[in-house]
């Protein structure tokens, strides 16, 4: 499911199971419980994505097949200001991918990528 390993607290349990409970811990209730997951979480690891099969009893596949089917459900951590680019066609001919470019070049990252907390857009670096 996901590359990187987290440790879940005891509170983020108890958080996924009152978010399970609230929805009567009913199956059929999933993209709502998920929803609310990625709402307190920012995403959904497979490690909430686990907590809630085992509080829904459904099997973890099931939960992760919905999480990766649907585009508004992500398993990384996403920015604080989300940047979207319009790469339709009118967009792509008036020179979108001259503005993509830009802000590759001026934040060093890539499409769907994230800049760590502690750079600052244009500077390649650490804050100071």
């Amino acid at each position: 499911m996901s590359s990187i390993k987290i440790e879940l607290r005891k509170e983020d349990v108890d958080k996924i199971t009152e978010i399970c409970d609230s929805f009567s811990n009913e199956p059929l209730e999933l993209i709502n419980v998920l929803h609310k997951c990625q709402e307190h979480f920012g995403y959904l690891p497979a490690e909430v994505q686990e907590v809630v099969a085992s509080e829904l009893n459904v099997s973890a596949a099931k939960v992760y097949g919905v999480v990766t089917f649907y585009s508004f459900f992500t398993m990384k951590p996403r920015g604080r200001h989300p940047i979207s680019i319009c790469m339709g066609t009118a967009c792509y001919v008036r020179g979108a991918e001259k503005v993509l470019d830009e802000f590759r070049k001026e934040l060093a990252i890539q499409v769907g990528d994230t800049t760590p907390d502690s750079m600052r857009p244009g500077t390649g670096g650490p804050r100071r």
